[in-house]
């Protein structure tokens, strides 16, 4: 039971004989399925069935009998798609009553990801090329009938990760996701069970500028920390990294300007070696801290608890980052930087809906301390990155890049509106029905609204989403077949819905435009779903002064216990780590309208 491994590089290889994948931070493993049981060795020929009864469940529900499978694969804990949380995932190996493990099993599922196969159905593929076992590990889940991407929530806990071929996407990936970093294999290798130059890892560290804060002989770390305040704080220990000559001018320099402390055993000195360092993870101290470089030129000073929270956001390198202490809001008290992290974090999430639509921002230059504004038009200083297009005079910025979307975070763009359809197109994306109410204390109407409509769509046979508007109603979405209809198709289907709600519950619904004149009713929406017209895109935040998300939901949480003041930035980050996108198979789904046009 031998495993292959990898060598660590600094450069992704190129060339058309790499294929990529996406590294996980997990527990390396391999899971054998003999016909009628599983078996989850580790590395260390450790067993682990015990401790993740769920890869064992969807192992026994979905692996056909009497074939033996035998696959390779990480344990992990997802964080997203993307990234995995290896801290949370060493909290779960460490439980040890069956209690305990069953109710975390539930609470927070692991997951196997395969990225290689040994025996697939009884044949054995070590010595076939990693293309053609690549290729048997996707034919395989098919046929299982299990997912052949991640997908962070499915109940399905085994996984296969998909090869790319192309080194540029899987690097955008891996930034997009904040990944722990790329796998490159050659396409031709057989599966040999030791290290071997056909499997290399290229990691995507957090990275931070702190200062060297001791030394210590016995065992060769140096402790590094960052200001909090006036004060200098620990925040962990590196040993690693160092060339030889490195490591001695700088215990030299320690000892030349620092003191000994006896009771510590250990030699201490001021902040004033500042130095880069990345690390995996973070939990108390770092996971693979390894030294880069020092950074003669900057002063300890500018080490503080900021640039170390920063750290964490793996913001793009091309991206201004600044003011992040701002105020936006004063009660909920929130700062520029979580605004940043938040945006930072929903990034995966946002872009498929934003991607090829012409953007409409609303700016907070002061966040709620002052004047707000509607932006269409792209400003001149915007990096040449963001991406435009023109539409009558217009120039609009285009957000297909992870790295546009945190640009205009940073310039406290805190609404994104988007239009239905894409930027070039004139099809419509998905039709979008706005349920507002005469205000928040009337919620419970859009509550309401939206599941007769959801009724509605079901007997149409419509697979339809739903979303809290972020202020105080809901939103309905439909999203379409691509390419087939214009607004000039969905005009007639959506004045039928708008008169069908009017006539099936007039005392719910009306479809008055003068606020005054609609009473304590539901208003349902149909004139703006139209050609130049937007919605709130999914996660953006509002600038209400709750500091509320239009949030996706699902629809068995459309009920009287739907709380819409739990939408907040922290809550939704909270949300989509425990509960996963409600709309994660939004882009997949694609309605056909009935047809209303002679009725």
């Amino acid at each position: 039971m031998s495993f292959m491994l990898a060598f660590s590089r600094e450069q992704l290889p190129e060339g058309n004989q790499w294929l990529y994948e996406l590294k996980y931070d997990g527990y390396r493993a391999q899971l054998i399925w003999d016909g009628s049981t599983c078996s989850l060795i580790s590395r260390n020929h450790n067993r682990l069935e015990k401790q993740f009864p769920e890869i064992v469940a969807t192992c026994q529900e979905y692996f056909p009998e009497k074939t033996t499978v035998h696959l390779d694969g990480e344990i992990v804990l997802f964080q997203n798609p993307g990234l995995a949380d290896f801290h949370a995932l060493k909290r779960r190996h460490r439980l040890r009553s069956q209690t305990a493990i069953h109710a975390a099993s539930r609470k927070y599922p692991v997951c196997f990801l395969a990225f290689d196969i040994l025996v697939a159905e009884d044949h054995d593929m070590k010595n076939e090329p990693y293309l053609k076992r690549k290729q048997e590990l996707q034919r395989l889940f098919g046929s299982f009938d299990l997912p052949k991407k991640p997908v962070t929530h499915d109940t399905r806990r085994i996984q296969s990760i998909p090869a790319c071929e192309d080194a540029e996407a899987i690097q955008y990936k891996a930034k997009l996701y904040r990944s722990e970093g790329i796998i490159a294999k050659t396409n031709l290798h057989t599966y040999i069970g030791k290290r071997s130059e056909t499997w290399l890892k290229i990691k995507t560290p957090y990275v931070l500028s702190c200062f060297i804060l001791s030394y210590t002989p016995a065992n060769g770390y140096f402790e590094v920390g960052v200001f909090k305040g006036e004060e200098a704080i620990t925040l962990g220990q590196c040993a690693h990294g160092f060339s030889k000559t490195e490591k001695e001018t700088l215990i030299a320099i320690i000892k030349n300007n620092g003191r000994w402390n006896p009771r510590a055993h250990k030699h201490e000195i001021d902040p004033s070696i500042v130095v880069r360092l990345a690390f995996t993870t973070y939990s108390n101290d770092f996971r693979e801290a390894r030294f880069q470089s020092f950074e003669l030129n900057t002063p300890a000073s500018t080490c503080t608890w900021e640039t170390w929270e920063n750290a964490f956001l793996k913001w793009p390198e091309r991206v201004a980052l600044t003011h992040p202490e701002k105020p936006l809001w004063e009660t909920p008290k929130i700062i520029k930087h979580d605004f940043l992290g938040y945006a930072r974090a929903i990034a995966p999430y946002v872009l498929p809906h934003l991607t090829k639509r012409l953007l409409t921002v609303v700016r907070y230059p002061h966040g709620r301390y002052g004047e707000a504004f509607f932006q269409k038009q792209c400003p001149d200083y915007a990096p040449s990155y963001v991406e435009i297009e023109a539409f009558e005079d217009t120039e609009h910025i285009v957000s297909n890049h992870v790295d546009t979307v945190l640009w205009l975070a940073n310039q406290l763009a805190i609404e994104w509106h988007i239009p239905f359809s894409l930027s070039s197109s004139r099809y419509v994306e998905e039709i979008v029905l706005d349920l507002d109410p005469p205000d928040a204390g009337a919620f419970p109407l859009a509550i309401e609204g939206a599941n007769v409509l959801k009724e509605i769509f079901d007997q149409l046979g419509l697979t339809s989403f739903v979303k809290f508007s972020g202020n105080k109603g809901l939103q309905v979405y439909l999203p379409l077949i691509k390419k087939r209809y214009t607004y000039e198709d969905t005009h007639p289907f959506t004045e039928a819905i708008g008169a069908y709600c009017l006539q099936y519950r007039p005392d719910l619904f009306t479809r008055e435009r003068l606020k005054k004149h609609r009473g304590r009713k539901l208003y349902i929406d149909i004139p703006q779903h139209a050609f130049g017209k937007t919605i709130i895109a999914p996660y953006s935040l509002r600038g209400n002064e709750e500091a509320l998300v239009a949030c996706p939901l699902f629809w068995e949480e459309v009920s009287s216990g739907l709380n819409r003041t739990a939408f907040t930035l922290r809550g939704v980050q909270q949300r989509l780590q425990d509960e996963g996108c409600p709309f994660h198979t939004f882009m997949e789904t694609q309605n056909q309208l009935p047809d209303f046009s002679h009725h």
